[in-house]
């Protein structure tokens, strides 16, 4: 069994070194870019995690990237990528990037070398310029077709925008924002302070057995509406010693992973040298932009400015689930979006 399993590896490697398809598959690779200037200092090594999907097309026009959201794994991804899924791999070669600090890539939880808050602080930025690393020189991938973000998911998609332009020709964003609001940063600041406020938290070498109970609490009070949070009980649920279970993720997550990409989010702006004008004359890719109207987390307002000043299309949820809107109109989203890729 072991040998037919690395046979077909083998084959998978060598149909993409031929350019004439790719296996399907969803076993998670590991790959080591070297050291990384991040925006806290240098990471003396970096390996980022991936995850591929579907056939790669023999001119390679068919690359859709999807980058990990706030607590994320691409092990969690798995209701959103697939046959007929929201982004298709009937028709897609999906690359699913998990953004550092999530746990498998490099992490606060994981480094050898920087181990918890000896991990440099890091942004959008950095996330965007490890996984363009690893896609021009490791997977030999120079352009996407698209590029497809749920909420930090989506501000990396807006990065990859701006800072390499020419890459994607499509980019859909799904509860982001380009920038973030005082009511924003309000929601983010207060997990922030409720980690740091944490019995046990000490700088971030909190003991095995340590809960973050208001935590918990916090996320999951900005996650959804008030109405939604009230009949589902969510601020009542505990959270496992030394980890937070995201409402959205599989499995437990690291706190301290969990600060590092809370920073990551509180820094990023792309209006910091710049109007809204100035920041969709920088995008050259068409623009899919799906926003929650009633999203305690990610006010959707700068994305309808962002829409509105590109020409971009734009589909508003409006919905009791705040930022869990999408899911709870999943059909909505799916159709909108296999509609724009194509």
């Amino acid at each position: 069994m072991k040998l037919r399993q690395y046979a077909d590896r083998a084959l998978c490697a060598l149909l993409v070194m031929m350019s004439v398809g790719f296996c399907q598959a969803a076993e998670q690779q590991r790959v080591n870019i070297g050291s990384l200037n991040m925006t806290g200092g240098k990471l003396t090594q970096c390996a980022l995690a991936y995850r591929t999907y579907g056939t790669l097309a023999a001119d390679r026009n068919n690359v859709v990237l999807v980058p990990t959201w706030l607590a994320g794994r691409t092990s969690d991804q798995a209701d959103m990528i697939g046959p007929g899924k929201l982004v298709d791999t009937d028709r897609w070669y999906v690359v699913a990037l998990d953004a550092i600090g999530n746990g498998v890539s490099c992490s606060p939880s994981n480094s050898p070398s920087a181990p918890r808050l000896k991990f440099p602080q890091f942004g959008i930025r950095d996330m965007v310029k490890a996984q363009h690393r690893l896609l021009a020189m490791h997977l030999g991938i120079d352009h996407a077709h698209a590029i497809v973000g749920i909420s930090m998911g989506g501000m990396q998609a807006l990065q990859w925008a701006v800072m390499y332009p020419d890459f994607a020709s499509k980019v859909v964003t799904i509860v982001a924002t380009p920038h973030p609001t005082e009511r924003d940063l309000q929601a983010w600041n207060s997990e922030l302070a409720a980690i740091e406020r944490a019995p046990g938290w000490n700088d971030g070498n909190y003991a095995p057995g340590t809960v973050f109970k208001q935590l918990t609490a916090v996320h999951n009070g900005y996650l959804w509406t008030p109405e939604r949070s009230a009949a589902k009980t969510l601020a009542n649920r505990p959270a496992p010693a030394g980890n937070l279970p995201a409402a959205t993720a599989s499995q437990p997550f690291s706190t301290v992973d969990w600060y590092r990409q809370l920073q990551a989010m509180t820094s990023f702006d792309l209006l910091r040298h710049g109007d809204m004008a100035a920041l969709a004359g920088k995008i050259k890719a068409r623009l899919l932009i799906i926003t929650s109207e009633q999203d305690r987390m990610v006010d959707p307002a700068p994305s309808r400015a962002l829409a509105a000043q590109k020409g971009a299309q734009l589909l508003v949820l409006n919905n009791d689930c705040g930022h869990m809107a999408p899911a709870c109109e999943a059909d909505k989203v799916n159709e909108a979006v296999k509609g724009f890729l194509k």
